[in-house]
């Protein structure tokens, strides 16, 4: 009897920390480790793990989930290859499997912007306007896999695109895209899946919002909590927070009053960007003034007054004195991961810009790039998602 728990203690240890180094490696390095070890290599093909491995991380940030940046940049309108920087080996070109997926798509970035929707690997870009003004078209892909999708403009006149996934439990990631219009009041939605309807946008839904300005428009990027999408708005009265849920076609409205709603009074739509809570239930919010950085996080009241402020970034910690600017730009939020995508403009058009990344768990800076200014460079971060990688053996090696 003393063996037998002895030995299931050694076996549930084991699998606790095999968890626990699953969480605190970046999955590439895993993989490569169970190609090497039977042991790992048997757990980590187990169905069960996956999840369990989700689980584990879903409590919290996962910095090693972020691999890095693509960069193209285009300096006098002479566009040069884009390539991949990984943030442990920046001077090193570009790795696998990125730089076959950009040999493959040289050209994406010329044609595409970064609309900053990712999920789960998935990386959502946006097409150049039309010239006759209508509503501009998508790309969806995966670098880790070579995935690539281009999706035609939907009807509606979208503001903002919106990822949305789901895990069939063995691995695999099936996503849909919803276009989104917000217009006197009411949310105009567009879905489309590259399974569903022979690949076509499906019919236009519209969903009742209120109360809501007649100028309120939607601020993207999204962010996507426990399925429902939920934009910030402004409008020309106050800003407030819209939260859709695509299964049921319902839309809730919370508007910010309060200190945290005079401080959103003047800003741009670069210096506010909604952020999750570790656990990806709450939205927050983080305000750029100047050269800092405050989190505005809600409380359960619904009045919209219940916001509490922590600053995050202060100027001395991030100024540059070759960078004679008082402006910063909030890019891109990392889902999974938790870093912020910042940049500080330079002090006019022709300035050089400094970009740094800003782990949320952490409060930490660092220190990515000086660069030419905005409409020379292409520079969009991207982390990985679990559902992508969860390695298929062959029965040899098993």
């Amino acid at each position: 009897m003393e063996a037998s728990m002895s030995s299931l203690s050694s076996s549930v240890l084991q699998m606790d920390v095999l968890l626990e180094i699953s969480a605190r490696s970046d999955p590439v390095t895993l993989v490569r480790c169970a190609a090497a070890c039977k042991d790992l290599r048997r757990e980590i093909a187990n169905p069960a793990f996956h999840p369990r491995l989700r689980l584990r991380r879903a409590d919290r940030f996962m910095p090693r989930l972020f691999r890095g940046w693509f960069v193209q940049n285009q300096p006098n309108k002479v566009i040069e290859p884009p390539s991949f920087s990984d943030p442990v080996r920046p001077t090193e070109p570009s790795p696998e499997p990125f730089r076959s997926f950009l040999l493959d798509n040289d050209s994406i970035f010329e044609f595409y912007h970064p609309e900053l929707a990712a999920s789960r690997g998935l990386v959502a870009l946006r097409s150049n306007t039309p010239e006759s003004g209508g509503s501009p078209g998508t790309c969806v892909f995966n670098p880790m896999t070579g995935y690539l999708n281009c999706i035609p403009p939907p009807t509606i006149n979208a503001q903002s695109f919106v990822l949305l996934t789901s895990d069939d439990g063995d691995g695999a990631c099936h996503y849909r895209q919803v276009a989104a219009e917000l217009a006197s009041g009411r949310l105009k939605t567009q879905e489309f899946s590259p399974v569903d309807d022979n690949s076509r946008w499906q019919p236009i839904a519209k969903t009742a919002v209120a109360p809501c300005p007649q100028d309120a428009a939607l601020l993207h990027p999204a962010l996507v909590l426990q399925g429902d999408a939920q934009w910030l708005c402004r409008s020309s009265e106050y800003h407030f927070l819209l939260r859709f849920s695509r299964a049921q076609l319902q839309a809730s409205v919370t508007k910010i009053d309060g200190i945290c709603g005079e401080q959103l009074r003047g800003r741009g739509p670069g210096e506010l960007l909604l952020v999750s809570d570790g656990q990806g239930k709450k939205p927050r919010l983080l305000v750029a003034v100047g050269l800092q950085i405050s989190l505005w996080t809600s409380s359960d009241t619904d009045d919209g007054n219940g916001w509490s402020m922590q600053v995050l970034v202060e100027p001395e910690s991030i100024h540059q004195g070759d960078v004679l600017s008082e402006r910063l730009e909030l890019r891109w939020f990392g889902e999974k991961s938790g870093f912020v995508f910042v940049r500080m403009a330079g002090a006019n058009e022709s300035s050089l810009s400094w970009y740094f990344m800003l782990e949320l768990a952490t409060r930490r800076v660092r220190a990515v790039c000086k660069g030419p200014p905005e409409n020379a460079l292409v520079y969009f971060p991207y982390e990985m998602g679990l559902s992508f990688w969860r390695p298929k053996f062959t029965r040899q090696l098993q």
